[in-house]
């Protein structure tokens, strides 16, 4: 997704979002743009959601718990079986001498000998 910018002399193109608020040049030409920050309530996801919300409302098929925000056709994280929230990654790896060290260390503090990851 990126901004639309127009320059001066009409050139119309579009820049990566990183960029908003600041200026630049047109790449077809030496006109100076300002590239604006997105409003949010001009969104086109927002507004297609708001306008989804809308029509349930009215037909009275809304949730009570329905929100201009809440995605029909995302998942919970409990069901989608994701791994993100166990502790599946071990941050601490036993060193020779016994001792648990951070995996991103180089070296044992206690006997200073390298590590293997």
């Amino acid at each position: 997704m990126g901004i639309s910018v127009k320059c001066p002399n009409g050139h119309e193109f579009k820049v990566k979002d990183k960029y908003a608020g600041k200026k630049g040049l047109c790449p077809y030409c030496p006109g100076q743009v300002s590239v604006r920050v997105p409003d949010a309530v001009s969104s086109k996801e927002l507004t297609k959601a708001a306008l989804k919300v809308a029509r349930d409302q009215h037909a009275g098929a809304a949730a009570p718990t329905a929100s201009v925000f809440d995605d029909p056709d995302e998942q919970s994280p409990s069901a989608s079986g994701s791994l993100i929230g166990s502790s599946v990654i071990r941050h601490n790896i036993k060193c020779r001498c016994g001792e648990k060290v951070p995996m991103w260390f180089a070296r044992c503090p206690k006997c200073g000998e390298f590590l293997e990851h």
